[in-house]
């Protein structure tokens, strides 16, 4: 009688454990792991986006990991790799080959020096690397206090009569947030792919985490370009404790001179690495747009290309920087007012702010076509100004119409200074 219930309960057992195992093979397959395993195969062979993540959640060690982990972070996309190849493959056959850079003071190498800023270091990295002599060419056209807004209506002056094979651009820190940044930064990437120009998109971030990397990356995503974030790379660094602000920068924007090499070896990273991505192949401009680029093909008047049809009680020239082909009114100069007259559809003012001085309001007054269209006092002292250049809107039609633009000092500001840099329009 026991020998048949020990029987019968090993019978049951055996049972329940056959039905078991069964249970878990029909919850999962053999073929259903095949089948994972050779989507998820397929989906990394078709994705151009770096492996930033580490194989395992082991943290780096050595110095040379962590440098292999923050060039990998910095890298958020190679993008469509075929026109940076393209230049890559000019280079390496002898041709002439531009290389520009288009930004801020980060790009201009403050804190670093002419020849220790990141854009002359991945210039010497790209051109020794894929050049065959001299045959690769510097350009930085880096400006101090610029954001998008004014990188777009001097790309003509500064970036494409270099006639440029490849450019990066670099606003993120000097970008503030609102369609004014976002139109301006992807009209920049417009009119340089619009010419076939590679590009590349570089994200900067200051102390404070301050980057406008966040409306920039769609723009990137898009347009399917390479873009390399310092901003990711150093965030990470520092919150994983490798590094403090003070390890990459000597004041709250600016990298010094160890924060431009980290910066170039994220970008030499993506060169040492570009040419084993398989393009996605040629090129095609986006169908619909990610913001609304409105000044692509923006120019710039100054005053070799531009005569006032009344200069006024101003003179001719101004002090600013890489903008000294202005106009300028000065104390006691009188008020007469300067006019000017263009064709255009958007008409922008640069202008020199300051945030001291004997400065004063300028009163502009636009006409389109012979009707007012706009007249107002605006203030040109702030207290973030330090003599440098601003853009100022003061002309929008939807079709391409006659101004009449006039400037003079405010009431009250008569024997103050003001300085009128540049127009900005487009066609």
């Amino acid at each position: 009688m026991k020998l048949k219930k020990f029987l019968a309960l090993a019978v049951a057992l055996t049972t329940a454990l056959t039905f078991t195992v069964c249970l878990l093979a029909a919850c999962g397959s053999s073929d259903d792991t095949s089948k994972a395993e050779a989507e998820q195969t397929q989906s990394t062979t078709n994705n151009t986006e770096p492996d930033t993540e580490p194989e395992t959640d082991k943290e780096p060690e050595t110095d040379e990991e962590w440098q292999e982990a923050m060039v990998k972070k910095a890298l958020v996309s190679y993008g469509n790799t075929v026109m940076v190849q393209n230049v890559i493959k000019k280079a390496q056959a002898g041709d002439e080959v531009n290389i520009a850079y288009l930004g801020g003071s980060i790009t201009e190498g403050f804190n670093a020096g002419a020849n220790d800023c990141y854009a002359k270091l991945t210039f010497d990295h790209f051109a020794e690397k894929f050049g065959t002599g001299d045959n690769v060419k510097y350009h930085n056209a880096g400006i101090a206090g610029t954001p998008s807004q004014l990188g777009i209506l001097r790309l003509d002056r500064d970036i494409l009569s270099a006639d440029p094979d490849l450019v990066f651009i670099e606003f993120a820190v000097n970008d503030g947030s609102g369609a004014d940044y976002e139109n301006a930064y992807e009209s920049i990437v417009q009119t340089l792919l619009k010419r076939n120009i590679a590009v590349v998109l570089l994200f900067a971030v200051t102390e404070n985490g301050h980057s406008a990397q966040d409306y920039m990356k769609p723009i990137g995503e898009a347009y399917r370009l390479p873009m390399i974030s310092y901003c990711d790379a150093v965030n990470y660094l520092r919150e994983k404790g490798r590094i403090t602000w003070q390890d990459f920068s000597d004041d709250d924007v600016h990298p010094d001179k160890r924060g431009h090499k980290m910066v170039a070896d994220m970008i030499n990273y993506y060169f040492d690495t570009v040419m084993d991505v398989e393009p996605e192949g040629e090129f095609m401009m986006p169908f619909e747009t990610v913001y609304s680029p409105r000044e692509i093909d923006a120019h710039m008047y100054e005053n070799d290309t531009l005569t006032p049809t009344d200069l006024g009680s101003w003179s001719v020239g101004s002090d600013v920087g890489k903008f000294t082909s202005g106009w300028r009114h000065s104390e006691s100069s009188g008020n007469d007012p300067i006019v000017f007259e263009m064709d255009a559809k958007f008409v922008y003012l640069v202008y020199k702010q300051v945030s001291t001085g004997n400065y004063g309001k300028i009163h502009i007054k636009v006409e389109i076509d012979g009707e007012l269209y706009d007249e107002k006092d605006h203030e040109v002292v702030d207290p973030s100004g330090w003599g440098n250049p601003i853009v100022l809107n003061i002309g929008m039609n939807p079709t391409t119409a006659h101004y009449r633009i006039e400037l003079s000092m405010a009431e009250g500001d008569e024997d103050k200074q003001a300085q009128a840099l540049a127009f900005g329009y487009t066609e």
